[in-house]
């Protein structure tokens, strides 16, 4: 997964941006606040749904963006996650009629209360970002988004699909 990972990113990069007909209305400095919805997937078999409460962007230029989210996951199982991620979509390829490809790479702070057991067992890792995102740009400042990433730990991985609308100022 992580090898499929690394080549889709590599892949989106190499990506030749002559597509016509597209929006390219970032500039250096604009920034994006938005929210979305999570479903995690990870270890035990644990399935979440989250929110995305909230994601700020900011532009080094027109095509790169960092990204900044707190996710929370509600219970499920007795468990409850929550992380924080620190993103950069280091080139954001312009298709035809406002859609967008990027790749992320990125830091993830990640936290887990599990019930399930008599001692209530908490897990707190620190980990990488790595994945793949689609944007539609809806008019010249809002914009949804659909991305997945994969978080690497030394012992634990968990995937997240993410949907979420943001609006750039």
């Amino acid at each position: 997964m992580k090898k499929f990972l690394l080549t889709l990113c590599v892949a989106l990069m190499g990506m030749n941006a002559s597509a016509e007909e597209f929006y390219d209305s970032a500039e250096a400095g604009d920034w994006a606040i938005g929210f979305g919805f999570n479903l995690g997937a990870g270890a035990e078999s644990v399935t979440n749904f989250g929110l995305q409460i909230p994601k700020l962007q900011y532009y080094f230029a027109s095509r790169v963006r960092a990204e900044t989210s707190f996710n929370y996951y509600f219970r499920t199982k007795r468990v409850t996650d929550w992380n924080i991620d620190i993103d950069i979509h280091p080139y954001i390829v312009p298709m035809k009629y406002g859609l967008h490809v990027y790749p992320i790479a990125g830091l993830a702070i990640w936290k887990r209360k599990d019930t399930r057991v008599d001692d209530n067992q908490h897990h707190f890792r620190v980990g990488a970002n790595l994945g793949a995102g689609f944007q539609y740009d809806i008019t010249e400042n809002i914009f949804a988004n659909f991305q997945y990433k994969y978080m690497i730990t030394n012992d634990y991985g968990h995937s997240v699909l993410n949907l979420g609308i943001a609006y750039r100022f």
